[in-house]
């Protein structure tokens, strides 16, 4: 486990020497490589294979999303903390964990001056890097020898971030990086929130790093757009047509009718559930059918399903988390978090717009983090028809990292300007989605798109 052992005495000063290597170091991170989202929620791209593709491709794998880190930059950082190893081994640990991660999370930089610990004496006590094994407390649970402590929190009244430290009495298992060079590993969470009153079941994947063998440092996004809808009654006549066994079809109209939108307010509170802690394996088992390539390729449709679904079934494939691809520690670990959001930082352009057919945008809103385009239709249940396009100053396509397509990430893009777009949706999936990385894109789009509009931040 990750030595934590508290400074007897003033902690050493690094060197001048050391400070400016570090600060050289810092300088020299790489931007993260671009992500390419998909459609979530309604209207999500649905991706067809015909089974001779499908089946040179096999079954498809879960990856978790994550961001790139800077290994050049990090070689001249252990380079400098090689020369005050001392120092270097004690850098602040807890209530500093964003800080640790600068440079490293995909929405952007510099969260150490938004975040604060969600225990001021926890951030106190472990100014010099804190003791070896976190007490039990308000943010810190041990179940069967995991630890799991929550650091920090900033909630830009759009998302909410927090880190988190997880300590395993026993080594983590070699867990597979993802594109981004991260450890792939995320969480299965109960979350229930003071300003709604549905309960929230979801899969997180964290952004961090291991410390050592027992240590694994790392952030999550919660997208609070997405936790604010009160569909308890939707819920409710779900259940009741399925047990009278009957067909309820959700469209847009039947979500506006049975589903309430809830504001977010300043102030709530958020009892978090940790149910489980899922990494996927480095070396994960193949999936093997006992068939050759060749049965199966002479196989119908039919009977290849059957053979695939039978074996997954047997094999316990067919479940998340399970044993062929993944790792995994069973909680609970239960915290109750009081959460205040900062408005201060968000800019809101109006924009309340719509077409001839009554399709716009309601308003673009900008955070330290993130950029949000709130649609505007007079039908509601026209939204699926089409897909929101946001191009920044210099005319790139700002992708999508997770979570609702309507946000995206403002790091490494000049959002001083953006171009916001409604596009239609099955020519946006078809002929225009494959040229974003494309010169003369925007023009494309400007070409071909249903609503246009430009807005500026400061």
């Amino acid at each position: 486990m990750l030595e934590q052992g508290k400074w007897k005495d003033e902690a050493p000063k690094p060197s001048k020497e050391f400070h400016d290597r570090f600060e050289e170091s810092l300088k020299l991170i790489e931007q993260r490589a671009e992500h390419t989202g998909e459609k979530a929620l309604a209207g999500a791209e649905i991706v067809s294979m015909n089974r001779k593709a499908k089946r040179k491709t096999g079954r498809l794998k879960r990856t978790a999303m994550g961001c790139t880190a800077a290994a050049a930059a990090m070689a001249v950082f252990l380079g400098a903390c090689y020369q005050n190893p001392v120092w270097a081994s004690n850098l602040p640990l807890i209530g500093h964990i964003f800080e640790r991660m600068e440079g490293k999370l995909s929405y952007g930089e510099n969260y150490k001056d938004y975040a604060e610990p969600l225990e001021s004496k926890t951030a106190e006590d472990q100014d010099g890097g804190g003791q070896e094994g976190q007490a039990e407390g308000a943010f810190t649970k041990t179940v069967d020898g995991t630890t799991v402590t929550m650091s920090e929190s900033y909630c830009s009244g759009s998302a909410l971030y927090l880190s988190v430290l997880i300590e395993s009495e026993e080594a983590f298992q070699d867990t597979l990086k993802n594109e981004s060079g991260q450890p792939s590993i995320c969480i299965q969470t109960t979350e229930n929130y003071s300003f709604n009153p549905q309960e929230q079941k979801d899969l997180v994947y964290l952004e961090g790093e291991f410390l050592d063998d027992n240590t694994y440092t790392g952030a999550m996004r919660i997208d609070l757009n997405m936790k604010n809808t009160d569909a308890t009654e939707l819920e409710k006549k779900q259940a009741e047509a399925e047990a009278a066994g009957e067909v309820f079809m959700v469209d847009a109209e039947v979500l506006k009718q049975y589903s309430t939108k809830l504001e977010i307010p300043e102030q709530f509170t958020l009892n978090l559930d940790i149910s489980q802690i899922i990494g996927q394996l480095a070396e994960p088992d193949v999936f093997d059918t006992g068939y050759t390539d060749e049965e199966l390729e002479a196989m119908s449709d039919e009977e290849w399903e059957q053979v695939m679904t039978e074996a997954e079934n047997e094999g316990g494939w067919n479940s998340f988390p399970n044993s062929h691809e993944n790792w995994w520690m069973d909680g609970s670990w239960q915290f109750e978090l009081d959460i205040k959001a900062d408005h201060s930082k968000i800019q809101t352009a109006e924009v309340n717009q719509m077409n001839e057919e009554g399709a716009g945008i309601a308003s673009v809103v900008k955070t330290p983090f993130e950029l949000t385009v709130n649609e505007l239709y007079e039908d509601e249940t026209k939204r699926a028809d089409y897909f929101p396009v946001i191009l920044d100053a210099q005319g790139r396509a700002m992708e999508v990292i997770s979570g609702d397509v309507n946000t995206v990430p403002v790091k490494n893009y000049d959002v001083s300007t953006v171009y916001v777009y409604l596009c239609d949706y099955m020519e946006y999936m078809d002929e225009l989605k494959g040229h974003r990385q494309e010169d003369g894109y925007k023009a494309l789009i400007d070409e071909k798109a249903k609503f246009a509009a430009e807005v500026h931040f400061d």
